[in-house]
């Protein structure tokens, strides 16, 4: 919270008197008394303020309420905001340190949606959602604890009635297996109480960041929720990733105890020289989490730019790559580029000014799509051989090789997982961690030479031979569909950071692009600046590149133009 002390009038502090302050401006950072407040108000240059009483001020948490409106290093006022270096700007700073920057934006613009934004919003739900699952990994303990002793008390009577049918040679056996028995109940016990604990201390952070939150957007400027946001972004990632730990270091695996009674009791005097054996077993977690975050990925892309209109999209040649047959394409984290070669059967790497970096040789013929898994291992297709290869760029060997049901064609890569196209089955999802396939999106009209690409929560894939493009939810569920001639043989497909999608058109020999609805479409590229049948499409979000792999002609690097960057 900010400071409880009492807070002075800045105005009547500058002529050297003190008097209480009754409202803050955050515009000002300065306290008011109510006499001030009057030619504050009345002020032309400050009568459009937001003044706050004193009382609210002092709720918001003392890291926002410190946010300062002025450039510690010029003394000027923030004017500008770098997306660029997620940062606030003044005018000197433009000129110091982010003269090169693009989309540099109005402050007033960006933070005028910042208590109002999804972001603040989806903040309320994360919020949410982490006291949802501590309460649901409580109540789990809680029952696991007492079907414990539930389990622990149904072996003591076994163990005390099969006791009785003996004599007294066994009772030292009996008070042994009772002795593992309640150290065995101890040991999960401990466990599971520490971790509540744990949680306990948890929630009570939980609930005060819950507050603070709350203060911000009561009570803070625009510019302190904006910025503010940012540090409850951190301390809810810290929260999640808690929890989520929870599931991966196996803290929340179901515990059961197991009592092994001796067969052969009857014989105890001459074999057994036990009663018997306590073991603790973990089961899967029965507890189940819910989150947001792909709804917060989706914000975190650019929370504050707003879409771009196709209409304002234009593409500028960067440079020009003379390879034929060229049918997939992908761009590596670091830049690097991909292009697969169908006929001589290698794998282009291209650095990022283009400049050719190696080829290497695919062991199958007929490749057709590639996406980068990370900057050693790549995935691609075989639609002739009904394959999917890993392939591992540093030591120029196949990793894996994965059998697909149907042809394979387009092919990407998200969260562990390969999104690929089966004809006849649809968009088939592969687990990497366990090989484990599983039908997306099931369209069994789906056709040769199909693609698919993912961003934020959705996943986009072309029909060829249907010229359609459709989107669908990660859940399968189908958002919207767009067919038109302007697709006509349809192929490669990618997608912007305002979720603007861009298809490969072989049959106009053009490059569309359609809007985040699927309701409007325009041609960004045409035949005449180079565009013969392509096929493969390649978008660097953070660069804002398209790469464009024509099959017939020149591959085309180009760079991204909107109004928003002019």
């Amino acid at each position: 919270m900010a400071s409880t002390s009492t807070v002075v009038c800045g105005i009547c502090e500058s002529q050297h008197t003190t008097t209480k302050a009754d409202f803050w401006c955050p515009e000002c950072d300065e306290g008011l008394c109510s006499q001030c407040l009057k030619h504050h108000s009345a002020s032309k240059g400050t009568r459009a303020h937001g003044v706050i009483s004193v009382d609210n001020y002092k709720q918001l948490p003392s890291s926002i309420a410190n946010i300062s409106q002025y450039c510690s290093q010029h003394d000027r006022k923030f004017q500008i905001y770098c997306p660029q270096h997620e940062s606030t700007c003044c005018p000197l700073c433009i000129q110091s340190y982010h003269a090169n920057c693009i989309g540099i934006l109005s402050l007033e613009k960006v933070i005028e949606t910042a208590k109002t934004s999804a972001l603040m919003e989806n903040f309320d739900k994360n919020i949410k959602n982490i006291k949802i699952n501590a309460e649901r990994v409580v109540k789990d303990r809680k029952q696991n604890l007492d079907e414990i002793k539930k389990q622990r008390q149904k072996f003591q009577d076994e163990i005390k009635q099969i006791r009785n049918k003996i004599n007294e040679h066994i009772e030292s056996l009996e008070q042994q297996i009772l002795q593992d028995l309640y150290a065995a109940e101890q040991k999960v016990k401990s466990q599971i109480e520490d971790l509540l604990g744990k949680l306990a201390l948890n929630i009570e952070k939980v609930d005060l960041l819950q507050t603070d939150l709350s203060a911000i957007k009561e009570y803070a400027s625009d510019l302190q929720a904006f910025l503010g946001s940012k540090m409850v972004e951190t301390e809810i990632q810290k929260h999640e990733i808690f929890l989520q730990s929870l599931l991966d270091d196996g803290s929340l695996q179901k515990i059961d105890m197991n009592c092994q009674i001796e067969e052969n009791l009857s014989d105890v005097l001459s074999t057994v020289t036990s009663f018997g054996s306590i073991s603790v077993e973990s089961k899967s977690p029965l507890v189940v989490m819910h989150t947001e975050k792909h709804k917060q990925a989706q914000l975190r892309t650019f929370h504050y730019a707003p879409r771009t209109d196709i209409n304002d999209i234009k593409m500028t040649l960067i440079r020009k790559f003379d390879f034929t047959c060229v049918t997939g394409c992908s761009i590596s984290c670091t830049g690097d580029i991909f292009l697969v070669d169908y006929v001589k059967k290698c794998l282009r790497i291209l650095k990022e000014d283009g400049t050719s970096k190696t080829d290497l040789p695919l062991s199958i013929l007929n490749p057709v799509d590639v996406t980068c898994i990370n900057n050693e291992t790549v995935a691609v297709t075989y639609p002739n051989s009904k394959q999917i290869q890993i392939f591992n760029i540093t030591t120029i060997s196949v990793e894996r090789t994965i059998n697909t049901t149907g042809n394979c064609y387009g092919i990407c890569y998200r969260d562990g997982c390969l999104l690929y196209c089966d004809t006849k089955i649809g968009i088939q999802k592969l687990n990497l961690s366990d090989n484990c396939s599983s039908t997306l999106i099931k369209d069994n009209t789906l056709s040769n030479c199909s693609y698919v690409a993912t961003s934020e929560d959705k996943v986009y894939y072309t029909n060829c031979s249907h010229h359609t493009v459709t989107c669908c939810s990660l859940t399968g569920e189908n958002v919207w569909e767009y067919k038109d001639q302007s697709v006509r043989s349809s192929r490669g497909i990618s997608v912007d950071k305002h979720s603007n999608v861009y298809i490969a058109s072989s049959g106009n020999n053009s490059i569309i692009v359609l809007s985040s609805d699927g309701k409007e479409a325009r041609t960004v590229l045409r035949r005449q600046v180079g565009i013969e049948n392509p096929y493969g499409l390649a978008f660097d979000v953070k660069k804002e590149k398209l790469v464009v792999a024509n099959y017939s002609g020149p591959k085309l690097y180009g760079k991204l133009i909107t109004s928003c960057y002019q």
